[in-house]
């Protein structure tokens, strides 16, 4: 059975993104691009909530300052976004879904394949979540607290606990954690 795994950059508040989307808070040290490689050789699949998919589309699909795996990764590998909205998908390898994410990945992680990775996407997160869909989160933890922006986690109605099966702290300060749901 296929996994669902969360990998995603907060803020010591527990923001992934700044009021407007800003992202230019993280920390790209060599640590933090050896954890996102390690998770993309894993994957297979990339899910994405529409306002995240943009931003990444934007950004990812000209780049080439970056890593080169991590750039060629992105690039490559197929990109599911989930949205009510969007017709098209210009960025290559990308497929829009229509219908709830819960039921795509449900049915979907039945199949044979390797790990789907959702990158940020607090509401996709927060609906797979809710449906008890998510296998491993990978949170790495920004040494910076931003007061305000795009919280992860939203509209829980119940409690969701967590075992704790790694924590790494890197020079830069970031802390990476690696969680499974308690069982």
């Amino acid at each position: 059975m296929r996994r669902v795994v969360v990998d995603t950059l907060i803020s010591l508040d527990g923001y992934f993104a700044g009021p407007n989307n800003e992202i230019d808070w993280f920390i790209g040290d060599e640590q933090s691009m050896e954890w996102s490689r390690d998770i993309l050789r894993r994957a297979d699949t990339i899910l994405y909530g529409r306002v995240t998919y943009e931003g990444m589309a934007e950004y990812w699909s000209s780049s080439t300052g970056h890593d080169p795996f991590i750039t060629r990764r992105l690039n490559e590998t197929p990109k599911i976004v989930f949205s009510r909205t969007m017709r098209k998908a210009a960025w290559r390898n990308s497929t829009v879904v229509h219908e709830e994410p819960a039921e795509y990945v449900r049915r979907t992680k039945r199949l044979a394949g390797k790990d789907m990775v959702v990158l940020g996407s607090s509401t996709l997160v927060s609906s797979l979540l809710a449906e008890d869909l998510i296998d491993e989160f990978r949170i790495r933890v920004q040494p910076v607290v931003l007061g305000a922006g795009r919280p992860l986690f939203t509209e829980q109605k119940r409690w969701h606990h967590l075992t704790l099966r790694s924590a790494k702290g890197f020079r830069s300060g970031v802390v990476a954690l690696h969680y499974v749901p308690a069982d």
